[in-house]
């Protein structure tokens, strides 16, 4: 039986990807800050709850440690995070920290404890849920994206680290998804009618964002598809956006990208 180790699995994609693999017959480790209030993966077969907050690094290494000594782990799912949007003078310094501390500094925290294992067997994925905002910036994301493109950049040089011991390196690109995802801070002061903008461009004619389950799906081929590619977008929309930008390039897409959200202010 197959193991994946998934952080923030209490809800949105994390919690769907741990549905999901267990439904294939995988192990799943679900890691959550308060595993005793989860009351729907407990129920299901093959899901070990396991407590780990990835602000706090010893408990980083007493839950990894522990995971490890019980279970092969085929698969590391780093998913725990999640968002500040807001003009970049409007967060504090520790609004600021804290997300780095969570987005940033615990995924590599993490990572660290089963780059070693991965090594030893030889074999494995190691995959980070980033984002679209890893690769495309957006306005009031200054602080999120660059935290999404800080991950990405470990998953990138990973890549080359883990490649020689047969272990694929992944990020996961969501964009828009129909979760509660968190995010304590969304300030549109000034950029209102723009952020309504991005938001139809995101949506792309949809009347809602893709759920976690499409996301949860591409995952799981990204986990057992055995292909050397890095970056997944986990729906649709999201692999449509990403088509777009990858084909126009940064100098193209930012000049389409400021008359949509900035010029279009019907």
């Amino acid at each position: 039986m197959s193991t994946i180790f998934i952080t923030g699995a209490s809800s949105g994609i994390g919690k769907a990807s741990a549905r999901y693999f267990a439904e294939k017959g995988w192990q799943v480790i679900a890691t959550m800050r308060k595993p005793e209030k989860e009351k729907e993966l407990v129920a299901l077969d093959h899901v070990r709850l396991m407590p780990l907050d990835v602000t706090d690094s010893a408990q980083i290494v007493e839950t990894c440690r522990k995971a490890l000594a019980e279970f092969d782990v085929d698969v590391l799912l780093n998913n725990a995070g999640y968002g500040i949007m807001a003009p970049l003078e409007k967060p504090t310094e520790a609004e600021i920290r804290r997300l780095f501390d969570t987005d940033v500094i615990g995924s590599m925290l993490v990572t660290q404890q089963f780059i070693p294992h991965f090594k030893q067997r030889r074999a494995g994925v190691i995959m980070v849920t980033t984002s679209l905002a890893a690769i495309i910036a957006f306005p009031r994301d200054a602080v999120y994206g660059a935290a999404k493109r800080a991950q990405q950049g470990m998953v990138e040089s990973l890549y080359y680290e883990m490649r020689p011991f047969g272990v694929a390196v992944k990020a996961m690109l969501p964009g828009g998804t129909k979760t509660n995802f968190q995010t304590p801070l969304n300030d549109t002061t000034s950029y209102e009618k723009a952020a309504a903008n991005q938001r139809r461009f995101l949506l792309d004619g949809n009347e809602e964002f893709p759920g976690p389950e499409e996301a949860a799906e591409i995952i799981y081929r990204a986990a057992t598809d055995g292909r050397d590619i890095i970056n997944y977008p986990t729906d649709s929309v999201c692999a449509k956006l990403y088509a777009q930008y990858e084909e126009m390039g940064l100098e193209k897409f930012k000049d389409y990208f400021y008359r949509l959200v900035f010029e279009n202010q019907a």
